[in-house]
């Protein structure tokens, strides 16, 4: 009798997947996006969601169409079209991933990250990912033993084509969108969006290397923002000292577009799942969606390095916070989320992509998630979590370990 096989032949196209979302990764950092933050499918969900109406919502500092995402959805569509794989197709589990994936977000902004980006963040030499994913393993342990027990969110059952374009017709607008604001140098009305590399001073003014933006009517006079008035609104001290806004860091649009699309065709290719290589060496004793997991670690690592943006350490990560707790209950909330929906953020998007309603619920469920992190202030920020995360995380994972005896005592 023969050995059970634990890799078969996607293991190859897997690793180069990882590869290239590594490399990208490193290189949209080094064009400008934030650090450790080439490609974190959480962040540019919200960022994208802050898009719209971010000011009402707390979330005008995010705000930004990360092309990075349009790409993906955009790329997965042609692949999936182009090898007659695109199948539009959904189930009664629909709002249960909509659920779930509004815990997921909210869980990843109290990390700071969604499971890409946590390895991203190794590969940045940030060891305070390797507590999240210390806690990623645990809650992908947990969702193992429902998937033992008979858990299912739904079962799929094939649709009418035109049902399946949701996503792909919402990558189109976003994409419009994301080109007229570019061209623009604005947000249509309604909007809204940080203008690239600005800053903001502890006083509350916003600038960038073109203009003061805030407050109306300032300028830069000497190195200090000055109101109309004439008064000092920030000194020159407190302009040096500003920090960027995160949706102001940014990649130019064309490079972002470009390795999104690239991305969305090799992860829809290759079925990459940042989670699911973990789920399936315990589950199934199989490997190939680990060595995709290994190529983006290898990949981001030996870039981060040849760029210069390889720091090893906990303390003075870019976007990262050092509470242990807040670094690794969460992370179990997005590991058991994670395979409840069937695959991490990035395998949703691509899923949507091919037509998966489901899968579209996922998503418009973390950016509803989104909206209530930065709304209730649950989101951490690089001083720690909120006070009000930790009793969120209690009832979310009531709420998550409740789908998950529900759903497989239906199975």
């Amino acid at each position: 009798m023969g050995k059970k096989r634990v890799l078969g032949p996607s293991a190859w196209m897997l690793g180069g997947t990882g590869l290239v979302i590594g490399v990208a990764a490193a290189f949209l950092v080094k064009q400008g996006n934030p650090g450790n933050m080439g490609l974190c499918i959480a962040c540019f969900l919200r960022d994208i969601t802050s898009f719209f109406g971010g000011e009402a919502m707390k979330m005008n500092g995010f705000a930004y169409i990360r092309p990075e995402i349009v790409g993906l959805m955009l790329g997965a569509t042609v692949a999936a079209f182009g090898f007659r794989e695109f199948k539009a197709r959904g189930s009664a589990g629909a709002l249960y991933r909509f659920v779930l994936g509004f815990i997921f977000m909210v869980s990843a902004l109290i990390f700071l990250g969604c499971p890409v980006r946590a390895w991203l963040r190794l590969g940045g030499g940030d060891l305070n990912a390797a507590v999240g994913i210390a806690g990623l393993i645990v809650g992908i342990i947990v969702g193992t033993v429902f998937l033992k027990r008979g858990y299912i969110v739904g079962r799929a059952k094939k649709l009418a084509k035109p049902v399946g374009l949701v996503m792909p017709v919402i990558a189109v607008i976003l994409l419009v969108l994301a080109l007229v604001t570019f061209y623009n140098g604005a947000a249509p009305n309604g909007f809204s969006t940080v203008a690239k590399g600005a800053k903001k001073t502890a006083e509350g003014a916003v600038f960038n290397a073109e203009k003061v933006i805030a407050p109306p009517g300032a300028s830069m006079v000497d190195g200090e923002i000055v109101g109309e008035d004439g008064a000092v609104v920030s000194s020159a001290e407190s302009v040096s000292a500003a920090a960027g806004i995160p949706g102001g860091s940014r990649a130019p649009l064309y490079l972002s577009l470009v390795a999104g699309l690239a991305i969305g065709i090799a992860a829809q290719r290759s079925r990459f799942c940042s989670v699911g290589g973990i789920r399936d060496s315990i589950l199934i004793k199989r490997y190939d969606l680990l060595i995709g997991v290994a190529g983006l670690v290898i990949g981001v690592a030996v870039m981060n390095m040849v760029f210069g943006q390889f720091h090893l350490g906990f303390e003075g990560q870019p976007a990262a916070h050092t509470n242990f707790l807040g670094n690794f209950l969460p992370m179990i909330l997005v590991g058991l989320t994670a395979v409840f929906m069937g695959g991490c953020p990035l395998r949703q998007v691509i899923m949507a992509s091919e037509g998966d309603l489901d899968a579209v619920a996922a998503v418009l469920g973390m950016m509803a998630g989104a909206v209530a992190s930065h709304a209730l202030t649950l989101a951490s920020t690089g001083a720690g979590p909120a006070s009000g995360a930790w009793v969120a995380m209690g009832v979310m994972a009531v709420v998550t370990l409740g789908i998950g005896f529900l759903r497989t005592q239906k199975a």
